[in-house]
């Protein structure tokens, strides 16, 4: 049997950091029935299910691993632990460790977009106040961002508050989906919740698939805009033109780049993949929000087009909303929220 060491830690004992952490057919029968005897042997385990010992060697080496099964005293005896036990020993340090991760990017982040005002305004002394550019045609907008972000350095930032403008909101992809950006430009897209349910987007993600690319998604409205390197920003208004403005004024790029840092901080991550308490997370999210615009009056209508949703689903949270809440009328719902603090951040 591979080797065992007796660990004081967590886990009480592990399999050689060799074995990865992979589960078998026969782990979940030698799983369920180690986990129906107070502690048994490897002889047990053979004859009570009938596998060969190196089977029932090798996978209580992989159950070990993953913290489902213990060993105690000598010669060896073993014991299962419960998967919510095992799950609290092994997940949640990696959940600390990424926390810890993602709280120092952030920081840093943070600090270096404090100086970018700082360069910016050396750059604008430098070469003179930065030109607006209005560019009515959609072709010649799409051909510029192609060129911006080919010529991009570090980071781009996309905001896009449309669902059904998302799957083509990134221009750093040629029409063949190859990608014009540097393997080290970052790229960060914040999109709307509801834009996770449309299959080309996330078949789109899945296609290009870049190391240094992430998503988020919010419930409320937010700013059309891409930002290249922090210097040079567009600015999208699709209810009055399909063409946008192309700013290089350091003042209005920055602010465009603290607007966005504030809706980033506030979204949640976008994974391609289901996820059962994502989705209940989101949900939540989005009657938070729809919460906190009726209580200032916002009607039902002007709700739905600020989430990017239709009337209908968003008339079905108001309902689940209202029944939480025991309210009567959105008069009596503003009163009780009031009384609850439950807006308060």
């Amino acid at each position: 049997m591979p080797h065992i060491t007796r660990d004081e830690g967590s886990l009480g004992a592990q399999a050689p950091e060799a074995e990865p952490p992979f589960f078998r057919s026969e782990d979940r029968e030698i799983y369920g029935w180690v986990s129906g005897v107070t502690h048994c042997s490897v002889e047990e385990v053979a004859s009570a299910t009938g596998l060969q010992q190196h089977e029932i060697e090798e996978s209580i080496c992989r159950l070990i691993r993953l913290g489902l099964i213990r060993i105690d005293s000598s010669p060896a005896k073993y014991f299962a632990v419960s998967p919510e036990t095992a799950r609290a020993e092994l997940i949640a340090p990696l959940q600390r460790d990424i926390e810890r991760r993602q709280h120092e990017v952030d920081r840093i982040r943070a600090v270096l977009y404090e100086l970018t005002s700082v360069y910016q305004e050396g750059a604008a002394r430098r070469v003179g106040p930065a030109p607006v550019e209005v560019i009515a045609s959609p072709s010649q907008v799409a051909e510029l961002a192609l060129q911006l972000a080919a010529s991009c350095h570090s980071e781009i930032l996309l905001s896009e508050p449309d669902a059904a403008a998302a799957a083509e909101a990134m221009p750093f992809f040629q029409s063949d989906g190859s990608s014009v950006l540097g393997e080290d430009v970052e790229v960060r897209a914040l999109f709307p919740h509801t834009a996770r349910f449309r299959p080309d987007l996330v078949e789109r993600i899945k296609v290009q698939g870049r190391r240094n690319t992430s998503y988020r998604t919010r419930s409320d409205s937010f700013m059309p805009l891409i930002v290249f390197d922090g210097q040079v920003a567009f600015f999208f208004d699709r209810t009055h033109s399909e063409g946008a403005v192309l700013v290089r004024d350091p003042t209005v790029v920055s602010f465009a780049v603290a607007a966005f840092e504030r809706a980033w901080t506030r979204g949640i991550t976008f994974s391609t993949s289901y996820e059962r308490q994502v989705v209940a997370e989101l949900s939540e999210n989005t009657k938070r929000t729809i919460l906190r615009l009726m209580v200032q009056g916002v009607e039902d209508r002007l709700i739905a087009r600020r989430l990017n949703m239709s009337l209908r689903s968003c008339q079905r949270h108001i309902e689940v909303i209202m029944r939480r809440l025991g309210a009567k009328t959105r008069m009596h719902a503003g009163f009780l929220v009031g009384e609850s603090g439950l807006l308060d951040d």
